[in-house]
């Protein structure tokens, strides 16, 4: 296993992302036990990036990770969020809210999930609107001063957010929505990371599923991404991706490799990638994943695949 820098902690460059396990109303799972199961068997195979948060099965999915990694606290680093509230149980009632008496309601209840005494890496999920940067980072430094969290990084930031962040708190880390088929970051979000030694944490590697190539552009999904939150699942911008997809898989099959396992691999050779956040149901999903790593396309298969995801 590989394992990178982000802040003052090492990362494995494969994160286990708990946002399928938490089950609805997002996701289906395999059921609880094949979740834990997930879990340790990904800590087995060198996985030490565990990222959750609160929305994720409302509670659900912390409360997985604190069970499955109990025994072996000390040897990974945990990773969660703040600043998405919900009223009831549904997407409908979630609201952004990253102020100083939310944040503070949320550590405790997140330390209580997870059944431990600190958090290693604390994000702020969504940007709120309604908040100023500098409530939001005293806030976390309040909570960073007492040991609650070790490092403070944030999530879905622009570069002008993150820039206000900094003028109040060191934030290690960024969690942005980056794949093949989502690359707005790269003008001007990575640089700037760069210059900060801020290290990107990718969530969505295979674009929920589109880059592993099981989907055609007749499928019609019936889950939250048929709802327009993040990422093209409908209409004609969904056909294009589908496209480019299939041509992906022909550059996969000359390398003897997965369309998935070259979609993760290509996010994991980006500049200042720190780890890469895939989600999985099984202990099987997370060992075909990790045959992303370790090797690098040919020269000609690399450019082939700018030309068609440029």
């Amino acid at each position: 296993m590989e394992y990178r820098k982000l802040g003052g902690l090492e990362v494995s460059v494969i994160g286990y992302g708990a946002w399928g396990i938490g089950g609805a109303p997002f996701w289906n799972n395999e059921g609880d036990q094949k979740s834990l199961e997930s879990i340790k068997s990904s800590f087995d195979q060198g996985i030490n990036f565990f990222d959750t948060a609160p929305v994720y099965g409302f509670g659900h999915s912390e409360k997985l990770i604190g069970k499955a990694l109990k025994s072996v606290r000390d040897k990974v680093i945990l990773a969660t969020k703040c600043g998405l509230r919900w009223d009831k149980e549904s997407l409908g009632s979630l609201r952004k809210d990253a102020s100083r008496k939310s944040i503070l309601e949320e550590i405790d209840q997140s330390l209580k999930r997870l059944g431990t005494d600190w958090i290693d890496l604390y994000q702020v999920h969504w940007p709120d609107a309604e908040t100023s940067q500098q409530e939001t980072m005293e806030t976390l430094l309040e909570i960073q001063e007492q040991g609650k969290i070790r490092f403070i990084g944030v999530s879905n930031y622009s570069a002008e957010q993150i820039k206000e962040c900094l003028q109040y708190a060191k934030v290690v880390s960024l969690q942005p929505e980056f794949s093949l088929l989502a690359r707005e970051i790269e003008k001007e979000t990575i640089p700037l990371c760069i210059e900060n030694n801020i290290g990107i944490v990718a969530y969505s590697p295979l674009a929920s599923g589109v880059l592993t190539g099981k989907y055609d552009k007749d499928t019609k999904f019936t889950d939250w991404r048929s709802k327009g939150i993040i990422g093209t699942f409908t209409g004609d911008g969904f056909v294009e991706n589908i496209k480019k997809v299939d041509q992906l898989k022909a550059i996969a099959l000359e390398e003897g490799k997965t369309c998935g396992q070259v979609a993760i691999n290509w996010v994991l050779r980006q500049p200042g990638l720190a780890t890469a956040l895939v989600g999985v149901k099984n202990s099987e999903q997370m060992g075909e994943n990790l045959k992303a790593t370790g090797w690098q396309p040919s020269k000609e298969n690399c450019e082939k695949i700018e030309a068609v995801f440029a």
